[in-house]
């Protein structure tokens, strides 16, 4: 009698230190995960360009990054999501002129994102659809951006920025229960 195997994971903890590194992980289907509350993603020093696409099925990623001028992308398309990226929060790293994008597409999403000190934050966000739940926080100390565009479903977003002006939000939401909190 022959079984099928049972596939489930795809997990990734990655613990990278030094500048000018460039990070890509791509996790199609199943367990899916990056990091998660315990064991972080861990991206440090600056300058770093980290690429992270999670293609179906459970996600998670969990993430720090501390240096200033680092790029994250990460694209999810669908599944049960749940992304969190802490920029320059462990004691005294930067996250200065850091960016960070997140294209999710659907299903029950969750972004969390928290920048620490620096100045220049950018980071866009488009989710798509499903349960959503978007939050930013910045503790800006100058000009710091931050884009939106939810679109549909059960949505709610965030933002608070803080400090020393020059700060740009721009939401477009679209359809659904929204709830917009600047």
């Amino acid at each position: 009698m022959l079984l099928p195997g049972l596939a489930v994971s795809n997990d990734v903890y990655v613990e990278q230190v030094g500048s000018g590194s460039t990070v890509s992980i791509t996790q199609e289907g199943t367990g899916n995960e990056a990091g998660n509350s315990t064991d972080s993603l861990y991206i440090g020093d600056g300058s770093n360009t980290v690429t992270i696409d999670q293609i179906g099925d459970s996600n998670t990623l969990a993430m720090v990054m501390n240096g200033s001028a680092t790029t994250a992308t990460i694209n999810t398309t669908g599944s049960n999501n749940t992304q969190t990226v802490n920029c320059g929060t462990q004691a005294s790293a930067s996250c200065a002129g850091s960016t960070i994008t997140q294209t999710v597409t659907g299903d029950n999403n969750i972004i969390t994102q928290n920048l620490g000190s620096g100045a220049n934050h950018t980071s866009n966000i488009t989710v798509t659809g499903d349960t959503n739940t978007i939050t930013h926080t910045s503790t800006a100390t100058g000009t710091t951006t931050m884009n939106a565009t939810v679109s549909g479903n059960l949505n709610t977003v965030g933002v608070t920025q803080s400090g020393m002006t020059t700060q740009n939000v721009t939401i477009n939401s679209t359809g659904n229960s929204n709830t917009i909190t600047v």
